[in-house]
Order: structure tokens, then C-alpha cells, then sequence
């Protein structure tokens, strides 16, 4: 799954995104593109559990596609 994250701006978002993402998850996968904004993540969870994590982080992901 990919999602545009416009309000991530540096490593420490990209890190705090994993985190959210991770501890919901530990197993899961992410790829941070920081300068284009992009988030991809692989996971048994849902779009919608991915979205409310990184919410949760203070962020604001759309899903891509």
C-alpha cells in the first residue's frame, strides 16, 4: 500500500511514521520517500488501520492510486 503523507518534511516524521506503524505491526515493511512525500508499507493490517496509525503520529496520509 502507498499513501501520500504532504505534512511529512524530514527524517524524524519518516522515523515517528514507522514507529506508529511498526508497533501496531512489528512485522511490517516501509519504504519513507521523504523529499517526494511517499509512504509504502507492507502489512497484514488494512489501509484504514495503517491511516489511523499514522494519524495517530500526527500526520495526514492519503491513499495513493
Amino acid at each position: 500500500m502507498e499513501f501520500d503523507v504532504p505534512d511529512m518534511s524530514c527524517g524524524g516524521c519518516a522515523n515517528a511514521i514507522k514507529r506508529a506503524v511498526t508497533s501496531l505491526d512489528p512485522a511490517a515493511t516501509l519504504e519513507v520517500d521523504v523529499p517526494v512525500k511517499i509512504v509504502k508499507v507492507t502489512s497484514t493490517l488494512a489501509a484504514g488501520q495503517l491511516i489511523e496509525a499514522i494519524e495517530a503520529a500526527g500526520f495526514h496520509p492519503s491513499p495513493r492510486g
